[in-house]
């Protein structure tokens, strides 16, 4: 049987600010009906995160990859871009 979790846990300070710990693990069995509401928003707006920070990655390589073109360097130099 394979348990199914969270691939982060939230952690509440003694101040009542919270803290998203990637690198730890969170069963669905381990959390409350109001955790687990809490524990789905959080897990969509990492997955959101996740996703423009995958595209700013590509983003940069692919301007990382255009400045090296000689092509590209002419064109600047032409006045043409």
């Amino acid at each position: 049987m394979e348990i199914i979790m969270f691939e982060f846990r939230i952690i509440t300070c003694a101040d009542g600010t919270e803290i998203v710990d990637r690198t730890l693990k969170t069963p669905y069995n381990a959390l409350t009906p109001l955790q687990m509401v809490e524990y789905q928003e959080m897990d969509a707006q990492i997955a959101i995160m996740d996703m423009i920070k995958r595209k700013e990655r590509v983003q940069a390589e692919r301007q990382r990859r255009l400045a090296r073109n000689p092509l590209y360097r002419l064109a600047c130099l032409c006045g043409l871009v």
